[in-house]
């Protein structure tokens, strides 16, 4: 029995071949490496599904899709019909423009309202701006407001000069900073807020493409009464 290996079972003398034994670890190992490459091909299809997804859908940061008005369906003492989503309020804030008057969210009480973050130094946000100027001087009889809120910008720098500069004839804020990162939780430039008449929030995003039909679409939603 020099070929062979001894274990002890259940008392009993059992023998085995090296050979045969080698084997089936081998044929076990194979199947465990078959299985691990399964379970890291998996994972890695998913983690590349949800990137792709994040890529298509980063330009919308706080809302995919234009997102309409809606209006009470149900009277009351009623419970509101289950399609209805509450939109959130915009938050209060008070700044100064360029030449030190003080401006507030009071001031657009009850009017729709577009409120642009943006840089003088931001590319994305001067590709944006002739867009929103165009749909600020279409809608502006029906009662849209639109102002301007300048961050991160250096102490030399005059926003509203570069806006007039570029044929914008909506104004600025200046010093946005806290407002921007505080109140509206701005992360990046452009960032442009659509609000209306409630005061409610109907869309927030980061979208710089000024051929994109959906902008048109949020100022009619916001001008709805």
């Amino acid at each position: 029995m020099q070929n062979a290996i001894i274990s002890l079972t259940s008392n009993n003398i059992q023998h085995t071949s090296t050979p045969q034994k080698n084997t089936q670890q081998q044929q076990i190992l194979q199947k465990d490496v078959q299985q691990t490459n399964s379970a890291f091909l998996l994972r890695a299809s998913a983690v590349l599904c949800v990137l792709l997804l994040m890529m298509f859908t980063l330009p919308l940061t706080y809302a995919a899709e234009p997102v309409p008005v809606p209006e009470p369906k149900s009277k009351p003492g009623q419970k509101s019909a289950p399609s209805e989503v509450p939109l959130t309020m915009a938050p209060n804030w008070s700044l100064q423009d360029a030449d030190g008057n003080q401006v507030s969210s009071t001031d657009f009480a009850g009017k729709p309202l577009i409120i642009h973050f943006w840089a003088t130094w931001c590319p994305y946000c001067k590709k944006l701006q002739p867009e929103l100027e165009r749909l600020y001087v279409k809608y502006q009889e029906q009662g849209l407001q639109m102002i301007a809120i300048s961050l991160r910008e250096d102490e030399d720098v005059k926003p509203q000069e570069a806006l007039n500069a570029r044929g914008m004839s909506f104004k600025t804020l200046v010093n946005g900073d806290q407002v921007a990162m505080d109140k509206f939780y701005v992360r990046g430039t452009p960032t442009t807020f659509f609000i209306n008449a409630k005061g409610q929030v109907v869309v927030a995003t980061r979208l710089s493409d000024p051929n994109d039909p959906r902008l048109e679409q949020v100022v009619k939603s916001i001008l709805v009464k």
